[in-house]
């Protein structure tokens, strides 16, 4: 059980498509098609397919702050990578995959050069909030968008 991030194609797009989130967690973050959209237009995005060997596992977008963006707004951390969005698609959460796809995101952030990996999560009953602190991202105590900011030191 080894976790990949592939570039997205056509001929990878459509099981990257058919993934979805676990029942309850839908409101938690977009859709794979939105995100790929999204992706296409996002000058500083990175968007992976996340693949045990030839099975779709889900999906990991980030930004850099490295490149120019309109998505980068005033106060916003310019050392930190940004983990956009991650699916584990349902039937595969509880395996491990999440942690395997953070670690891809700190290595992406290494990558990059940057010192930092920052993500927020929507406040919610059935939020994944434990699952960051027990990758190592922390909260910050400020809100981003209404979502609650997490952040990390890289590891080395």
């Amino acid at each position: 059980m080894i976790l990949e991030a592939s570039k997205i194609d056509f001929y990878n797009l459509s099981p990257i498509l058919k993934l979805k989130a676990q029942s309850g967690q839908e409101h938690l973050v977009a859709s794979n098609a939105i995100t790929i959209a999204q992706g296409r237009y996002e000058p500083a995005g990175w968007v992976r397919g996340l693949w045990d060997g030839d099975i779709a596992i889900g999906l990991i977008a980030m930004i850099t702050p490295k490149i120019k963006s309109p998505s980068f707004e005033e106060g916003d951390h310019t050392d930190a990578a940004y983990l956009w969005r991650l699916v584990i698609a349902d039937e595969h959460q509880g395996k491990g995959y999440g942690a395997q796809a953070v670690a891809i995101a700190f290595q992406q952030t290494r990558v990059w050069g940057l010192p930092k990996l920052q993500t927020s999560v929507v406040r919610a009953t059935i939020s994944p909030l434990p699952f960051y602190d027990r990758q190592g991202l922390m909260r910050t105590g400020n809100m981003l968008d209404k979502e609650i900011e997490l952040l990390a030191d890289v590891p080395a």
